[in-house]
């Protein structure tokens, strides 16, 4: 009975194991892919989101407990917002000024943290209550960039 208890638990830490792994690939890799489709698009709000929305449907919501998916969530907003700025350094050094990099870096990061939350909680109440998460997530992200740009110009 007891070994049947460990291997059941190893092969949760190993699936677990996995699922972190494709979430640290994901929020790394997933701004490289977006970056020509946002070009053609130039809707960043709308494609982040729906990209974000797949990984939180197909790996974050998979995760075995409360707690670990709110931690996926988190690692894989932060780390698709610090893969983004690193994206973004070439057109900062054309503007000449790093202190760019870092207003950026402190804003962006949490947005997408809580962009990710927001559909994390929609999609734990119900998995169809994710297109709420969704939508709430776009409109959050299109209120950031409004105000950023408005900023910006400022």
């Amino acid at each position: 009975m007891f070994k049947k208890l460990k291997i059941k638990n190893d092969i949760l830490l190993f699936n677990i194991a996995i699922y972190g792994i494709f979430l640290i690939v994901a929020g790394l890799v997933l701004p490289i892919i977006l970056i020509p489709i946002v070009k053609i698009t130039n809707y960043s709000e709308i494609v982040e989101e729906i990209a974000k929305a797949l990984i939180v449907f197909f790996l974050i919501l998979k995760l075995p407990s409360f707690k670990f998916k709110l931690a996926g969530a988190a690692v894989f907003g932060f780390l698709f917002g610090v893969s983004e700025n690193f994206l973004y350094l070439n057109q900062i050094f054309q503007l000449g000024d790093f202190s760019i990099f870092w207003q950026r870096f402190l804003w962006t990061m949490p947005m997408h943290i809580i962009t990710v939350l927001v559909m994390v909680f929609a999609g734990l109440a119900r998995k169809r209550f994710l297109i709420f998460g969704l939508a709430g997530a776009i409109i959050l992200h299109m209120l950031f960039n409004g105000i950023i740009i408005e900023l910006l110009i400022r």
